[in-house]
């Protein structure tokens, strides 16, 4: 399975089913301040509706993005960060203008230390979204959430990883599992 494709498919299939336009003239996937190259349509207004539009993340963005993290991303997730620009809201956006800046924010020293890598935040219950890239593979890569709060609570020189791993809960087996779902394809 070419997963760069699998990855495309699944956003634009999720893009496609809420691209509904109200009779108010709203939508799902309107937002403010949208780069003129991501505008649905060609508009002056404050809130746009924005479009996918081709990444243009490098190998070496990521590269870059994974030395800062101290972290080797699986390939799944260098296909979900590099396949389109977009502003979805259930994962970090990326805009075409800065497209890996909201991934930087997710970065987390805790987190990396012991091998997890955060990648999308649940603002309404204040969960981080985190992969276990201690897994021997991206199969066994799972996916869990933990409490952004309990972060603050831990000493980055005295947290173990027993102490870390006890204050999240398991979501998903792998990342295409999580995507699978949150993308609607399953």
């Amino acid at each position: 399975m070419d997963k760069r494709d699998y990855i495309k498919k699944g956003f634009e299939a999720y893009y496609r089913r809420y691209d509904q336009i109200t009779e108010d003239g709203f939508c799902r996937w309107m937002g403010p301040d949208v780069p003129g190259e991501m505008k649905a349509t060609d508009s002056e207004e404050e809130w746009s509706i924005w479009r996918l539009v081709p990444s243009t993340v490098t190998d070496d963005d990521i590269c870059a993005l994974e030395k800062e993290f101290g972290l080797d991303f699986p390939e799944w997730y260098q296909a979900f960060i590099s396949t389109y620009h977009h502003y979805f809201d259930i994962v970090p956006a990326q805009p075409v203008d800065k497209p890996l800046r909201k991934i930087q924010d997710m970065y987390n020293p805790i987190l990396c230390k012991w091998g997890y890598l955060p990648f999308a935040w649940d603002s309404e219950y204040g969960h981080i979204l985190c992969m276990d890239l201690t897994g021997p593979d991206e199969e066994h890569h799972a996916i869990y959430e933990i409490e952004h709060e309990i972060l603050f609570d831990f000493d980055e020189e005295k947290t173990g990883s027993d102490q870390l791993k006890a204050s999240m809960k398991f979501l998903y087996p792998n990342f295409k599992s999580f995507f699978d779902y949150a993308f609607e394809l399953k």
